[in-house]
């Protein structure tokens, strides 16, 4: 029988009370004391302000404006809701916050500065804006992802029903006065339209939508008459011009969005940065690494969601010189971006060359097998273009250009020693983008081909094998170089993610083919990133400045690079080069 015991204190212990023990209970008592006063004191001080507030309420309003809402959403963005959330409503609201709004401030053109203080923060007090722009934004973005989903297929629908339905109503009312949640409504159904899986042809009703928004703004008598500042951009430019820069926002791509790209060198500094890209503009991505284990952080880290979803997966090539390396890799997919490149300084060109060539054959053969491969992008490099030399002569590259001197160089009878790695790796560059070009004036292939060149590259690592490469010059500068930074004491460079834009670019516009894209961006010394290094390192020492930086002379026409920038990264120019250092600098994985 299990017994149960219960212990009490007696009045009059066998044993005295040690002194400690009295202490320890007058400390308790003396606690509980406190503990109660001060309680009380709480809630005297809380009747007080209850009264108080009961005083006010006949004489003054609470301040529930938009802009009272906003510092409220600014410290807590969930205190300012209009109404509870359902925890589906909860999920779309933060897959919003976490996955739509880093897009859109990267790509919209419109919404880049203000779409965390306006427009989110509108819809955050307005129930209809919040389902019609927020929810109905997320619910899009899933279901881009699962196409076929019943539940979000309703779902959708139904969001944007009540949004038709709220604006529909608010204009046909008949004392036509217009807020600006009804314009930011009218706005949220034209990104809608634009943005939905399948929208190709669907610009019309998204031009419907805005002119609708435009006589609202006039009617209302202008926009300060609104409050709009998300939009001030309306009043320096015209309707037609408007129009142009919305829909250039979401240009018409040569595959639809959800379609499968492959890209090659997954792991790459380069390639991880077009993959991302992608991944953000609604593509799915199958990516080939030589070895799955060391390219887990791309699934595990950074592509985490995307490969939970099945849209981000990879594929193990070990050897891209092998003919059908790439057979079934290809298979299925809408294009290819061929990143992958022989990156060994080998100085014997022989073992750079040759397996240079059979890389570009391989690729090219598994997309000419696929009818469903449309457009195949490749990374060169301006070492296949000219060697960037110092030199008092201007020198202009064109589309013709050839670093054939390196390809002499090279070729030289062996011995060779480590002064001939840059001639082989050069090289080798030559040879591949010169395949490229064979290849395809041989065997004239259904799919259109852009060619890649870029000059230096820097910006974000995303991941710590990005930092410690020879290609990246800022960490070289970290760790005192000079024998390596001497060899091209200046050069042009270019953001990482400006180059990866116009991979996107070159794979998804319609009127770009047969295009060799020179990507070189600033022109620039060490001194200059000296300059910026200093700046976040001040406590570190460098190396000297160069007494007498000279900067290279050879030019070449970027405007259409510069174009494709503008129309599908949103920007005017390239990335300011002291930016792209500080991106390189300050970041988790640079740990130098």
């Amino acid at each position: 029988m299990t017994h149960r015991f219960q212990f009490i204190t007696v009045p009059d212990p066998t044993e005295r009370i040690s002194p400690q023990s009295k202490k320890l209970a007058h400390s308790h008592v003396l606690r509980q004391r406190h503990a109660k006063e001060r309680r009380s004191r709480t809630m005297a001080y809380q009747d007080k302000i209850r009264v108080r507030q009961n005083q006010n309420w006949d004489t003054e309003q609470p301040d529930n404006s938009f802009q009272s809402r906003m510092l409220g959403y600014c410290k807590d963005p969930f205190s300012a809701l209009i109404r509870p959330l359902t925890s589906q409503e909860y999920f779309l609201l933060n897959y919003y916050v976490s996955v739509n709004v880093p897009y859109k401030v990267l790509y919209c053109n419109l919404l880049r500065d203000q779409i965390l203080k306006d427009w989110v923060g509108l819809a955050m007090i307005d129930e209809n804006l919040l389902e019609s722009a927020i929810f109905l934004s997320a619910s899009q973005e899933l279901l881009r992802a699962c196409p076929n989903d019943p539940v979000l297929k309703k779902m959708t629908l139904e969001y944007k029903q009540k949004g038709l339905c709220t604006l529909r109503k608010a204009v046909s009312s008949s004392e036509q006065v217009f807020s600006l949640v009804n314009v930011a409504q009218a706005l949220a159904l034209a990104f809608d339209e634009v943005s939905t899986p399948g929208s190709v042809g669907r610009t019309e009703i998204a031009k419907k939508h805005l002119e609708g928004t435009f006589a609202m703004v006039e009617v209302a008598g202008g926009l300060q008459s609104l409050g709009i500042t998300g939009l001030d951009q309306l009043s320096s430019i015209s309707k037609i011009e408007y129009l142009n820069h919305f829909i250039m926002s979401t240009p018409a791509s040569s595959i639809p969005i959800g379609s499968w790209v492959l890209v090659t060198g997954a792991t790459g500094f380069i390639a991880s940065h077009v993959i991302r890209q992608f991944l953000h503009r609604g593509y799915k991505v199958r990516g080939t690494v030589r070895d799955l284990a060391q390219a887990s952080w791309l699934v595990d880290e950074h592509f985490k969601s995307y490969s939970d979803n099945h849209n981000f997966e990879l594929v193990v090539v070990p050897d891209l010189s092998t003919p059908g390396a790439f057979d079934e890799a290809v298979k299925g997919m809408s294009a290819v971006a061929h990143v992958a490149a022989i990156t060994s300084f080998d100085p014997d060109p022989n073992k750079i060359i040759p397996p240079s060539i059979a890389g570009i054959q391989a690729i090219m053969s598994a997309a000419a097998k696929d009818p469903s491969v449309k457009e195949v992008v490749f990374t060169s490099s301006i070492m296949a273009v000219k060697l960037p030399t110092l030199s008092d002569e201007t020198i202009r590259v064109g589309r013709d250009t050839w670093n054939d001197y390196v390809m002499e160089l090279a070729s030289a009878p062996p011995p060779y020693d480590d002064s001939n790695s840059m001639n082989a790796y050069a090289a080798g560059k030559v040879a591949a983008e010169k395949e490229v070009w064979r290849w395809v004036e041989e065997n004239k292939p259904k799919f259109n081909i852009n060619v890649i060149c870029p000059f230096g590259v820097a910006g974000e690592p995303l991941h710590k094998k990005h930092v410690n490469t020879p290609a990246n010059w800022v960490a070289t500068i970290f760790k005192g170089g000079k024998e390596q930074l001497d060899a091209f004491p200046a050069s042009f460079f270019t953001d990482v993610g400006d180059v990866a834009t116009l991979h996107v670019a070159a794979v998804l516009d319609t009127a770009v083919n047969n295009a060799r894209l020179h990507v070189w961006g600033h022109r620039t010394h060490w001194n200059d990133f000296l300059t910026t290094i200093r700046r976040l390192r001040p406590q570190r020492e460098f190396i000297e400045d160069w007494p007498k930086p000279q900067y290279l002379t050879m030019y070449t026409d970027q405007f259409e690079s510069v174009e494709l920038l503008r129309k599908w990264g949103g920007q005017n120019g390239w990335k300011a080069l002291e930016t792209s250092i500080t991106e390189s600098v300050e970041n988790e994985y640079f740990i130098l």
